[in-house]
């Protein structure tokens, strides 16, 4: 509707125009004889046939000519789109809304259009909200990490990072008694660990003797007989009589020289 009464506007500012304005023989021309190329960024190429004016821009580009970029952080078709947080507030990409430098704390992706979640906020998204009290689920300011109402019990700060006192205090005191029952648990082990050693020893060793005091048992036993045994002790009887006898017959020769030299 619009073209079809630029077209009629255009008859009667342009009465001695010697071709149909219906539109130059070769698309993206404009002028007298159609020699006039139309501006770039004319949306499709199609631009007013007397004056070169765009009917439409190309998205990121504005104004009669589509010459001028997006401003004011808009970006897209008609500039019709808002810019992200973009770092330190610069403008975006006129065309495809992207930040070139990065974001501001609390948002992310290309656009920078994303606030931080997961509990996290700052630059990058890369630090941990504190101990917020959290009723709703809602999370810390994803700019500045500020709990929205208030902190955890035990905690303090803007953004509830730090314990009270008697907190920490008590969280001392834990992990004191921890460390001792650790140390006392450790040394129930290693006391049962070692009278179980000592019991398993004491174990072995009468079975040990018990052993020996059976083998020594069997072997009596199934010895030799008594009867075997016997000419040994006689045998060891007799060696010992024949002993006995030589040394009479030498103390009896001593004292007959003896008594010979006193006679002589």
């Amino acid at each position: 509707m619009f073209i079809k009464y630029k077209t009629l506007l255009e008859l009667r500012t342009y009465p001695s125009l010697s071709y149909p304005l219906k539109g130059c023989p070769t698309p993206g021309y404009y002028g007298e004889d159609c020699s006039l190329p139309c501006p770039v960024n004319c949306q499709e190429g199609h631009c007013n046939i007397v004056d070169g004016t765009c009917l439409g821009c190309v998205a990121g580009y504005q104004g009669p000519n589509c010459i001028a970029q997006c401003n004011d952080k808009t970006y897209g078709n008609g500039c019709l789109q808002v810019c992200g947080n973009c770092k330190n507030n610069e403008p975006c990409h006129n065309v495809n809304g992207s930040c070139l430098n990065g974001c501001n704390n609390g948002s992310y992706s290309v656009k920078c259009d994303k606030a931080c979640g997961n509990n996290t906020y700052g630059h990058g998204c890369s630090l941990t909200c504190g101990n917020c009290l959290y009723l709703y689920g809602e999370q810390c300011h994803h700019m500045t990490g500020q709990c929205p109402r208030g902190c955890d019990v035990g905690f303090q700060g803007e953004r509830c990072d730090r314990a009270f006192e008697s907190a920490t205090l008590d969280v001392e005191s834990k992990q004191s008694n921890s460390t001792l029952l650790y140390v006392f648990v450790t040394f129930l082990i290693l006391s049962g660990l070692l009278n179980a050693f000592f019991i398993i020893g004491k174990l072995r060793n009468t079975i040990c003797s018990q052993q020996t005091n059976h083998e020594n048992l069997d072997s009596h036993l199934h010895g030799k007989d008594p009867q075997q045994a016997q000419p040994s002790s006689k045998s060891t009887y007799h060696l010992n009589v024949d002993d006995n006898n030589t040394a009479y017959h030498e103390l009896g020769e001593i004292i007959q020289e003896s008594h010979y030299d006193k006679l002589s």
